[in-house]
Parts: C-alpha cells; structure tokens; sequence
C-alpha cells in the first residue's frame, strides 16, 4: 500500500484553515455542560449546541 505525502499534506493544510476559520464561543451552563456557538455564521444561535463531559477520570470532584 503506498501513501501520497502530498495529498496528506494537502488534508492537513485544509483542516488548519478551517479550523482557524471556525469561530467558536464557549459557555459553562452547569458542571459538565457546554454551550458551543459556532459565531462564523449570520445567525449564530442556529448553530448553537450543548455539549455534556462526562468525568472520565474516575475521581470525584472537590
């Protein structure tokens, strides 16, 4: 199986623009929840979602 570099290359630089591209707000609803904005587009609130973390470290928090 070959690979090309220079395609790798090319999905690599592709990721990096548009994730400097991407504007993102972040907001803390409650422990573990986050509200992501994604403030690139007119209407930013149709692309609002919430994101729950579960606590994946197993220690109880203080």
């Amino acid at each position: 199986m070959s690979t090309n570099p220079s395609a790798a290359r090319d999905a690599a630089e592709t990721a990096q623009k548009r994730a400097q591209a991407e504007q993102f707000s972040f907001d803390v609803d409650a422990p573990g929840l986050l509200e992501v904005t994604n403030e690139i587009h007119e209407t930013p609130t149709d692309h609002q979602y919430t994101v729950s973390i579960d606590n994946v470290t197993g220690k109880t928090p203080d």
